[in-house]
């Protein structure tokens, strides 16, 4: 008997958990302690005082076990033999707190949640999620013992735009997945995600109306039209949504106060739509695909043909019923001009109108679009390019990516604006210089883009007036060919980082005090999560010696990155055209190499993307005779010589790539 006793008390202590605020990511705006404490007893009851408020109650209880969603009669508060509740309501009118914002107090008989809206209250939850033993986030947590310091939490949202972009159209993610990121951000107080749903390497959304779109264009590879160029360059692979996987998205994201801004990138990064419908493409008699190996890249829809305009407006018509988002984004971005230029009707266009150049010729389409879209009842948000082409729509909300400039430019022409300048904001960007990702905008880690804040962008008052938030984006090229958890490793801890840029005012910010945080409290709460976070590498370069060596190949080069970078080992070279059966790139060394090892790149090094897809590499250890190696996997080899090397030569054994040259890297040679 008194074993067990003592084991019950060992029990009731293991439960108590009498956590404060100290861990809290975001950092809310106030927070003052108080002496009480709260304990749970063997239920969690969760009182719903508005009916608005009952989907938050089931999903608050579906986090706690055992639990029960109460709608209680007459006035809760006066009934004062109830102990250990939650309690849900809205803040009364006339509450000066800003929209999303809520109070949350944790007093001895109850943890009330007050919130200014639905968003509030939600926000108020992840909260009190996060004051509970990290564990909690796994759902059906015994609260049975559980305590909770005393509290007071006042807080509400830096930013009305919080968000996270999501591309699926360059490798695809499945809806589950899809699902499980919306609701890790909704932890995080993001409240809007943007869904890339189309571009040059696939078309991800059911459209009725035009069933091939999704169905050819959903894929790549194999018999596809579209031609792989990221990864999977051997397989038919890839994928779509039902417009019913899309509602039910939409639903689960409404429930966690995220709203789903889809895109459909327009006029440009329209490739896959081109290859099922070639015949929105410009009429162009100069095509010519001999430089990539018959493959025709164009991607650009043509702005004068009346029958687009006409496609358009079924295929958003179906894109605005399904997404109750005010705004669908239709791109504007990185448009390849000269597509218009080499079309007799656009080229007519622009001499009718004056216009000397395609720039003018965009802002014609995006009017055009906006039209559409007006029809359905929606606004356009766009990239900050499709400012450029002049008379986008003053409702327009404008995505500043490019650098900081394009955001003081959007929010300076009074537009709505949201800023993510990717050297702060491009979560595909490495995040250490010895690590997977991009790096055309640089390292991105989250102390970097935790430093971001306007004030110190050069942001005046007035343009901070048109300032709705921020946004991060994962633009997924390096995902094809990564392990399954690399959009978690890319994503997270950064995610982090945005949540507080997006929600905590600039003056309670700081990158020591949350780095504390973030280690002491919040991983363990990602870990809870099932979120494969990244954890600073512990990478040491690799010794390297550049022996002299000539190259040569069957492809011609090109004049903007000769083969003498390889001979000089400077970053990069690139052929003239793509590769075909039986070309091949030739390394010859001056004096025999004896090494350890000797890797060779094709494609560029941080993005397997130009690649000789398939190939054999052939060793020489007399500079005469040639022996198999090895082939190339991702467009790249390490050889493991036997003996003093003489020569390495790459075979390609595969028509085109996609893409319109090869990228050549000089040997990577490690010594004994």
């Amino acid at each position: 008997m008194k074993i067990r006793k003592l084991a019950a008390l060992a029990l009731a202590v293991a439960t108590c958990w009498c956590a404060g605020a100290t861990g809290l990511v975001p950092l809310p705006v106030s927070v003052r302690e108080t002496k009480s404490l709260f304990r749970f007893g063997s239920a969690a009851t969760v009182y719903v005082l508005d009916p608005q408020l009952k989907p938050l109650a089931d999903y608050l209880a579906g986090y706690l076990t055992p639990a029960r969603v109460v709608r209680p009669q007459g006035d809760l508060y006066k009934r004062l033999e109830l102990t250990g509740y939650i309690s849900l309501g809205l803040l009364p009118e006339g509450d000066t707190l800003p929209a999303e914002g809520y109070r949350l107090r944790v007093l001895p008989e109850a943890v009330v949640i007050e919130g200014r809206d639905y968003a509030g209250v939600f926000n108020g939850i992840q909260t009190l999620l996060q004051l509970l033993p990290p564990r909690a986030l796994a759902g059906n947590f015994p609260v049975s013992g559980v305590c909770l310091s005393g509290l007071e939490i006042t807080d509400y949202p830096r930013f009305s735009y919080r968000g996270m972009m999501l591309d699926v159209a360059r490798t695809f993610v499945p809806i589950e997945d899809v699902m499980r990121f919306i609701d890790n951000l909704s932890h995080h107080k993001i409240n809007r995600f943007h869904w890339h749903l189309s571009d040059d390497e696939g078309w991800r959304v059911e459209i009725k109306s035009c069933p091939e779109l999704a169905r050819v264009g959903g894929f790549r590879g194999g018999d596809s039209p579209v031609w792989p160029i990221y990864g999977h360059w051997d397989e038919k692979y890839g994928g779509y949504y039902t417009q019913e996987e899309i509602a039910r998205t939409v639903e689960y994201a409404r429930v966690r106060n995220v709203e789903i801004i889809p895109e459909i990138d327009l006029p440009g990064h329209s490739r896959t739509a081109g290859k099922v419908y070639p015949e929105i493409l410009c009429a162009n008699p100069r095509v010519n695909t001999a430089q990539t190996a018959g493959y025709d890249r164009r991607n650009v829809w043509c702005a004068t043909r009346e029958e687009n305009y006409a496609l358009l407006d079924k295929i958003l018509g179906e894109v605005c019923a399904l997404f109750p988002s005010e705004y669908i984004h239709i791109g504007g971005d990185e448009v390849e001009m000269d597509q218009w230029s080499d079309c007799p009707h656009c080229k007519a266009k622009m001499e009718a109108e004056g216009w000397t150049d395609g720039i003018r010729l965009e802002g014609y389409f995006m009017a055009r679009v906006t039209e559409i879209l007006a029809r359905y009842g929606k606004r356009p948000a766009v990239w900050n390019e499709a400012m450029e082409g002049g008379g986008l729509d003053p409702g327009a909300r404008v995505h500043g990516w490019e650098n900081r400039k394009a955001g003081l430019e959007a929010a300076a022409a009074g537009y709505r604006t949201v800023l993510m300048p990717n050297e702060y904001f491009y979560f595909d960007m490495k995040q250490s210089p010895l690590e997977p990702g991009l790096t055309w905008a640089g390292v991105v880690s989250a102390e970097k883009n935790y430093s971001f804040d306007p004030a110190r962008e050069g942001f005046t008052a007035a343009q901070m007036e048109c300032v709705e938030g921020v946004e991060a984006t994962f633009w997924s090229e390096l995902y094809a060919s990564q392990e399954h958890d690399y959009l978690d490793y890319q994503t997270y801890p950064r995610i982090c980082s945005l949540s507080e840029v997006a929600w905590t005012p600039q003056p309670r910010r700081d990158w020591a005090d949350f780095s504390r945080r973030l280690s002491t409290a919040h991983l363990a709460r990602l870990e809870a999560l099932g979120i494969r976070y990244r954890t600073p590498p512990h990478t040491t370069p690799v010794r390297r010696i550049t022996p002299q060596v000539s190259f040569s190949s069957s492809i011609r080069e090109s004049t903007s990155n000769p083969y003498s970078n390889i001979e000089r080992y400077r970053h990069y070279a690139r052929t003239a055209v793509s590769c075909r059966p039986g070309d091949w790139f030739l390394y010859s060394f001056a004096a025999p190499v004896d090494c350890r090892s000797i890797e060779l790149i094709t494609g560029y090094d941080f993005l397997p993307r130009g690649i000789v897809t398939r190939g054999r590499v052939e060793v020489s250890y007399d500079g005469v005779r040639f022996e198999r190696a090895g082939v190339l996997e991702k467009g790249r080899i390490t050889v493991r010589p036997s003996a003093p090397v003489r020569a390495l030569r790459i075979v390609s054994e595969c028509t085109g790539n996609g893409e319109t040259h090869v990228i050549l890297y000089p040997p990577r040679v490690e010594p004994r």
